[in-house]
């Protein structure tokens, strides 16, 4: 049975209808999965509530999700909205009443890079920084690349904080209070994990030697990440009971309606999703088969 995969479109005054539509007119796709487009398209908001519900509740197998414009959902809700991965980890919490710890992971052919931090002001990165959160990222890559990529003993990267990963603390204490004892702790439990790296000179010498780099905040991975993956790339969010994949783009208002926006990282959001239902549904089958 094809796997239904559920799409919101996200803003509907920018590029989600139409890279929606290319996506799902694509024969590849349409032989692969089922899709269902999630209304109203007038509201991205309620839309996003139905469709996370379609998912938690077992009728949609995956939710792939369109660019929306943080400020410009003021219009759509009353609520506070930070972005999808917040909204979902709300959402889910709620639904099951326990708490998630989500990370963002972007997905390229070549590249895996996850966040510590996700849609936070700078001035709050830091605080954010803890030993239970950078416990709980690093164990959702882990578990990731090896459930959902197929990597028996993935190694795992991990920048510092502060420039030159803060010099021993002359550049700041984060390192040495935070991450470095972290991944003690990870390297203590067989996890292959290495760092605190400095950023500056990561991405140029290091990177090809791991299945996934996780950066401490937003633009620290993903200034590079999209500079080499733009349109190419997916966003995945892990450590939740559902499966959700995103554009890795905005929501492109300059281009909206004149047909040249690419849709290319739709399709791959699709194609990935659909991957992930796939193996887990495989991963599940296995871990319950005890004949």
């Amino acid at each position: 049975m094809l796997p239904l995969i559920g799409i919101t479109v996200g803003d509907p005054k920018g590029i989600g209808p139409e890279i929606a539509e290319a996506a799902c007119c694509d024969p590849k796709i349409h032989s692969l999965c089922k899709i269902q487009i999630i209304t109203p398209r007038e509201n991205p908001y309620i839309a996003l509530e139905r469709a996370s519900h379609l998912c938690l509740t077992g009728n949609i197998d995956a939710l792939v999700t369109g660019p929306v414009h943080k400020e410009n959902m003021r219009h759509y809700t009353h609520k506070k909205f930070l972005g999808h991965t917040e909204f979902l980890k709300t959402t889910c919490e709620k639904f099951y009443k326990k708490s998630f710890q989500p990370t963002m992971l972007f997905v390229s052919n070549v590249h895996r890079l996850a966040l510590v931090t996700t849609h936070l002001p700078l001035q709050k990165v830091s605080q954010n920084i803890t030993k239970p959160r950078l416990q709980k990222i690093i164990l959702n890559v882990h578990k990731s690349l090896q459930q959902d990529f197929g990597i028996p003993r993935p190694t795992i990267a991990v920048l510092g904080l502060n420039p030159h990963a803060g010099e021993g603390g002359l550049l700041g204490n984060e390192e040495i209070k935070v991450i470095t004892p972290t991944l003690g702790w990870a390297k203590k439990r067989g996890l292959h994990v290495s760092g605190p790296f400095s950023a500056d000179s990561f991405f140029a010498v290091h990177w090809g030697r791991f299945d996934a780099v996780i950066a401490q905040y937003h633009d620290q991975g993903l200034t590079v990440f999209k500079a080499l993956h733009f349109h190419h790339a997916v966003q995945m969010t892990l450590g939740l009971p559902i499966i959700r994949t995103s554009v890795d783009h905005g929501v492109g208002y300059d281009i909206a309606k004149k047909k040249i926006a690419n849709p290319e990282s739709m399709k791959r959001a699709i194609l990935l999703a659909i991957d992930l239902v796939k193996r887990r549904k495989h991963v599940l089958r296995k871990s319950t088969d005890f004949s």
